[in-house]
């Protein structure tokens, strides 16, 4: 595990206190959806002469705004319906407030879950009876201004006001959505978008639109399905009907969660086609702008870490909640999702990269397989703890030649290892160089410039061309990429994510896209520190280094069971594509222990970093604390006056340096058994009769 220092929070993680500025009304309605929150407003013309004010309970999150709210609106209200999504847990003082308020005042008060999951002390906090907050519920449930207007015409009507009942008609809780529908010629690829229910019924569905479109321009023809839920019988029976009638080539996914079935398959899985997910975020595009974390916890949590548990392949944010003008009638002033250009275009440009992959013939796809050097470790070709590199990477070449790529001969490791020692060879001239950097974005390009200087100085250039070493072996090329820094310094600046690229790592990554004109990437061993140049931590925006020097190109990632830190950032921040494999038994170990536990305490210290910050800074004391009693922060030179992050990141470069002396039972060669070597050794000291 290592510590990406964008991840930081500042100490203040409280949410501001706000006074909304909005007058008594007859009726107060909240949700944390804005989608709940349009449809209520669209109602609220049916409701007239009654008057209404709505918020989004986002606003609502310190104690002194619930107060000023519940004491200026609430306590002179009729009715109060809250919709509370993840139960009483997301907002227990505003729930404790509003149910003391309701019983001194009489107000017709209805809490209802925001989810599928009962909450009995939402029925004790409210007081209209069960069978009313169970039919608000319901429509609620049934989403749409239909349904939901009528649940706050309900509460009206028992808060003593004059309104009548409308019939109700629900709309299906999966579907085709034809705005978001565009066909291409006969042959072309297919993508399958999918996105939640909500957003169509509330007319909120502007990037789903946006996406379809960009997706059409890059020649793939586009379904769009709403959903619910990817878990409910409806949805799951319509999206594999349209999986096994149309075999799409890639799925873009903007529903968030995990989404297991009861058999533990996904509703997606027979699509066996990348998912590309995409985050329609909680924040707004300033917000996101400014964060150098890219998306706070909320968001993470939600489009990012679960639904890595399913698989999905992480890629951006393509839309943040933008304001509208002011409703005076509601005192409220909406928010929808504005979709971003950008982002929208890196998407469909990835998506399209997918799908091209899998309809070109294997003999024609140009495969780059890369053996990154370990920081200041001389002779350690693509290292990983437990891998043979060199030999894994000889393994995959041999799989690609038999299932129909354009390799050339076999070699095994050694031979692969020596080939890549053998000497750099011209690849890219500086005048091409100049132009394909001229590209990039211009803060990169300034910071590049300011830290390394004229690139005709770097130490990669030779007779005015960048020398690379690499094999190039027909339609595949196998390459040992450059530093990323000063090799001189290696060490240190590896895992240094303010540090910009060095002009030979950013020639090497732009030699790969617009010379070689690779369709895919595979990495082999440790990782290549694109998942550590600077930019956002997570939903990277243009002028983020991984994003300018690997673009759009389909990145897998042979990765190591037991750094699951290294994945999680590989994923995140270069959409890679994750195949882990097991390390070889081992016979003895350097991390064990004091340094077992620290290890095991970062890894959930780097964890809660971005879903739990609050919990982070209580790990992080516990952490020095323990370090300290054991000895450990002496040993690696943590001191009483040093500052937390960076005794943190000296504790964790201890503890990375002590994982390194791992003795395993051999190395593993990636696509085998890791113990099938052991067991050969063992059945060979045995005595015959044992045998067998």
């Amino acid at each position: 595990m290592h510590l990406l220092r964008t991840e930081e929070r500042s100490l203040d993680e409280a949410a501001p206190a706000v006074d909304l500025g909005q007058t008594p009304a007859d009726l107060v309605a909240l949700s944390f959806s804005d989608s709940d929150l349009a449809c209520l407003a669209s109602a609220a013309r049916d409701i007239a002469p009654a008057t209404l004010r709505l918020a989004n309970l986002a606003s609502l999150r310190h104690p002194y705004s619930i107060d000023l709210h519940v004491e200026r609106v609430c306590a002179n209200a009729r009715g109060v319906l809250v919709r509370a999504l993840g139960g009483k847990d997301y907002w227990p003082y505003g729930v404790d407030e509003l149910a003391r308020l309701a019983r001194e005042r009489d107000i017709a008060l209805a809490i209802v879950p925001g989810d599928d999951f009962a909450d009995p002390r939402l029925d004790a906090a409210s007081t209209l009876p069960p069978e009313d907050l169970r039919a608000i519920w319901r429509l609620f449930r049934a989403g749409g201004p239909g349904p939901i207007g009528e649940a706050l015409r309900l509460l009206g009507r028992r808060a003593g006001l004059d309104l009548d009942a409308a019939a109700q008609t629900e709309a299906p809780r999966a579907g085709a959505f034809a705005p978001a529908r565009r066909d291409a010629p006969p042959g072309a690829p297919h993508a399958l978008v999918t996105f939640y229910r909500a957003q169509a019924l509330s007319d909120d569905a502007a990037p789903v639109v946006a996406l379809a479109e960009a997706l059409r321009a890059r020649g793939l023809s586009v379904e769009t399905f709403f959903v619910a839920s990817l878990r409910e019988p409806e949805a799951v029976a319509l999206l594999r009907a349209e999986i096994a009638r149309r075999r799409p080539d890639v799925v873009v996914n903007a529903t968030a969660f995990s989404a297991p079935l009861d058999d533990g398959a996904r509703a997606l899985d027979a699509a066996d086609a990348p998912v590309l997910q995409v985050a329609f975020a909680t924040s707004t595009r300033a917000a996101w702008a400014a964060d150098p974390r890219g998306l706070g916890p909320v968001d993470v949590a939600m489009h990012v870490a679960a639904p890595e548990i399913d698989g999905r392949v992480f890629t951006r944010a393509v839309a943040f909640k933008a304001p509208e003008a002011r409703d005076e009638a509601l005192e409220y002033a909406p928010m929808r999702l504005a979709p971003e250009p950008s982002r929208i275009a890196f998407v469909a440009d990835l998506a399209a990269a997918w799908a091209r992959l899998a309809r070109k013939p294997r003999r024609e796809r140009r495969i780059a397989l890369l053996l990154p050097d370990y920081p200041a470790k001389g002779g350690r070709l693509g290292y990983a703890i437990g891998l043979d590199a060199p030999a894994s990477a000889a393994a995959i070449l041999a799989r690609l030649k038999a299932e129909g790529y354009s390799c050339g001969a076999e070699r095994d490791g050694a031979a692969l290892a020596s080939d890549l020692e053998g000497g750099a060879a011209s690849a890219l001239p500086l005048a091409d160089y100049d132009a394909s950097f001229a590209a990039l974005p211009p803060g990169l390009r300034g910071k590049i410039g300011e830290r390394w200087g004229d690139p005709a100085d770097d130490p990669h250039v030779t007779e005015g061309a960048f020398r690379f070493r690499f094999v190039d072996d027909g339609a595949v090329v196998i390459a040992a990429a450059p530093d990323r820094g000063d090799p001189a310094q290696r060490r240190g600046q590896w895992h240094d994510a303010s540090l910009p690229p060095s002009h030979a790592y950013v020639a090497f990554h732009l030699w790969l896209r617009h010379v070689r004109k690779v369709d895919a990437i595979v990495h082999c061993g440790a990782h290549g520190a694109l998942e550590w140049l600077p930019g956002k931590a997570v939903a990277l925006d243009e002028e983020s280094a991984t994003e300018a020097l690997l673009g759009p190109v389909p990145l897998i990632h042979p990765f190591i069971v037991n750094n699951p830190g290294e994945a999680a950032q590989a994923k995140r921040r270069a959409c890679a594509v994750i195949v882990s494999h097991l390390t070889p038994p081992l016979v003895a170990a350097g991390a064990h222990g004091a340094v077992a536990a620290l290890e095991t305490a970062l890894d959930e210290y780097a964890g809660a970093l971005a879903l739990d910050p609050a919990r982070a800074r209580r790990l992080a004391g516990d952490i020095l604390a323990q370090a300290d009693a054991q000895g450990v922060a002496a040993d690696c030179g943590v001191t009483a006056d040093m500052g937390e992050r960076e005794a943190l990141a000296r504790l964790d470069s201890f503890v990375c340096d002590v994982k390194e002396t791992r003795v395993a039972d051999g190395l593993h060669v990636f696509g085998a058994s890791p113990g099938a070597a052991a067991r050969a050794r063992l059945v060979a000291g045995m005595a015959p009769e044992a045998r067998g």
